[in-house]
């Protein structure tokens, strides 16, 4: 679930680079569920993984994630099959 959030924030957004600090902050919804670092920073690599996010390293030893534009399409044809399938 929260590999979703995050893709459609950078969809809505596909300028937007942050940290794990920030995506957790600004990126995912307040809601009821308590997000961990844990969740996000495992939603991250499964997301850079598939190539759909990317990772850069800053001068800061901080970690910058954002939207690979290239995958643009894809990511929103697995937003459409994800909502097709699964109920929020």
């Amino acid at each position: 679930m929260v590999s979703r959030y995050i893709l459609r924030y950078l969809i809505a957004h596909a300028d937007a680079k942050d940290t794990l600090a920030g995506i957790w902050r600004w990126w995912l919804p307040k809601c009821d569920v308590e997000w961990t670092e844990a969740a996000i920073q495992a939603a991250l690599e499964e997301l850079v993984g598939r190539g759909w996010v990317t990772r850069r390293q800053t001068t800061h030893s901080q970690t910058l994630y954002g939207l690979n534009k290239e995958k643009h399409e894809e990511i929103q044809a697995f937003l459409r099959e994800q909502a097709d399938t699964t109920p929020e």
